[in-house]
């Protein structure tokens, strides 16, 4: 039986434009997370830096629950929801760190960037969303950049492939979830939910994981936890003010900040074919901005 009863305020341009660039800056913060993840998986297991990035998120909020209120971070009206994003976390940082440890960074999110795609048509069918055709050309644009940046020719990672695929459908099916409660949840309880349940699920596989770390390393990973805390409370932020097509498809700038990382970081240099996909990118995400419907 379909759901036609309108599912959260009309959307002002103001709030979209607000919107998307709380998801940008999102993107940025999951860039950094990602990379510290990368530098970690070269000598500890994959489900253990799960583990630990969704420790560090539980704890910094425990830690604020006195200031921000226990109630506001416990109190939730979707538990099933949130125990389902929480396994959705677990999936894209477990797959996307699984890709990271054979692909450069910005490869891997090429393929990742068909999620907004993916996000668009599960809202459509299970949130009843409807994006007009020029939202649909100005999405297809931004994946047609995503082409250019990375070009048929990169590297050839065989059947790691596989990881970022499985990503960009649990970060998808993450973006949904988000948005079917997020006009009537507390953004903290949110974000405190999906990083308990993901830190449950992850420590079933904990005797088998466990993996000693340096205090250095034990650093970067509370760091990475920083990183990805704020990254969802801003992503939780988006959802409340704009439609999916609009939020989701801002992930594109993620080539932006992995162009700049991954150079940084990795010493991985940006082609030409990279700098003109994102700068199409960028022109996608404006025109999702202006485009109405």
């Amino acid at each position: 039986m379909s759901d036609t009863r309108e599912r959260g305020p009309v959307h002002g341009q103001r709030d979209i434009a607000i919107g998307a660039l709380l998801m940008v800056v999102a993107t940025f913060c999951f860039v950094s997370l990602d990379s510290i993840l990368k530098l970690l998986a070269a000598r500890h297991d994959v489900l253990f830096l799960a583990w630990g990035r969704n420790l560090f998120q539980v704890l910094y909020l425990a830690a604020l629950m006195p200031f921000l209120g226990a109630r506001r971070m416990l109190a939730t009206r979707h538990p099933r929801v949130q125990a389902a994003r929480g396994a959705m976390l677990v999936g894209t940082t477990v797959f996307v760190v699984l890709a990271l440890k054979a692909m450069p960074l910005a490869q891997t999110y090429a393929i990742t960037f068909s999620a907004p795609l993916i996000a668009t048509i599960l809202a459509m069918v299970f949130l009843g969303e409807r994006p007009s055709r020029m939202r649909w050309v100005w999405i297809l644009i931004g994946f047609g950049g995503v082409l250019v940046a990375l070009q048929p020719t990169a590297p050839d990672a065989g059947a790691y492939l596989v990881f970022p695929l499985a990503m960009a459908l649990a970060n998808a099916c993450y973006h949904v979830l988000t948005r079917a409660i997020a006009g009537d949840e507390e953004p903290l309880a949110m974000l405190f939910h999906v990083g308990f349940f993901a830190l449950l699920i992850t420590s079933l596989a904990l005797p088998w994981s466990w993996s000693g770390m340096a205090a250095s390393e034990w650093g970067l990973l509370a760091i990475g936890g920083g990183f990805g805390t704020l990254a969802h409370l801003l992503l939780i932020a988006a959802f409340r003010r704009a439609p999916t097509a609009v939020v989701s498809p801002m992930i594109y700038t993620q080539i932006v900040a992995a162009c700049l990382l991954g150079y940084v970081v990795f010493g991985e240099v940006p082609t030409l074919a990279t700098l003109l996909g994102a700068a199409i990118v960028v022109a996608s995400g404006i025109g999702l901005i202006r485009s109405k419907g």
